[in-house]
């Protein structure tokens, strides 16, 4: 009996012993392994067109991070792994995803990871952006330059390490430079990562991954030798 038939059978299957209700589960789940699995076919294909390794579902990808949005949740999941070099260094990219439960109702959440290997590892430097709730109540690292300050948000229990990074040019050119003011990145341990909400899309992976190198690019040499 080929895929066909034996689908045919089990949605004739579902008719005589749950009526509609049944008919119209049977094709919802049906029609969605069919979609994952055109999405894994196109997804290994970009793998194999770029030079990189695919996994469907990798659980070892997880351990790049243990900041949020990791921590958040439950049943974690990572899934679309993708890994390969970009620019003489490693590249991971994959879809977090976990679930959070309220009450009798549990709603799922993705985010986008891209992430280039360091050097050297290196303490928690996250970088993200200041609003009114955060400068109210959040406590930071501060600098010298007071635009930045009102803008950028850092966190690390190294200032020797944050003040290392982000120097006055790199100060500037995180004003400067538009992609800063929206995109949020964190150094952890062997990474430089950035996240997003939302699926992972394949055709933003290099986008992400040129900005990271952009930041590594800012980082004195000094940095990953004397810590």
């Amino acid at each position: 009996m080929d895929v066909f038939a034996g689908t045919f059978v089990g949605l004739l299957f579902s008719v005589l012993c749950l009526g509609v209700p049944g008919v119209a589960i049977g094709l919802a789940v049906y029609y969605s392994r069919r979609a994952r699995q055109r999405h894994i076919a196109q997804m290994a294909a970009w793998a194999a067109y770029h030079g990189f390794q695919y996994w469907p579902e990798e659980p070892s990808a997880l351990a790049i991070s243990r900041q949020v949005p990791f921590t958040y949740g439950s049943g974690h999941q990572a899934l679309d792994v993708l890994r390969g070099t970009f620019r003489d260094v490693h590249l991971h990219c994959f879809q977090l995803r976990y679930q959070v439960s309220s009450g009798e109702s549990t709603s799922t959440h993705d985010y986008q990871v891209v992430a280039i290997s360091l050097p050297a590892m290196r303490p928690l430097l996250d970088i993200a952006h200041e609003n009114s709730m955060s400068r109210r109540f959040d406590k930071d690292i501060q600098f010298e330059n007071r635009a930045f300050n009102d803008k950028f948000k850092i966190a690390s229990p190294s200032p020797r390490f944050a003040y290392d990074v982000i120097h006055a040019r790199t100060m500037e050119w995180m004003l400067a430079d538009a992609r800063a003011h929206t995109i949020r990145w964190r150094f952890e341990g062997a990474w430089l990562l950035t996240f997003r909400r939302g699926k992972l899309n394949p055709h933003e992976v290099f986008y992400y991954a040129d900005f990271l190198h952009q930041v590594l690019a800012q980082v004195p040499k000094h940095v990953w030798s004397d810590q």
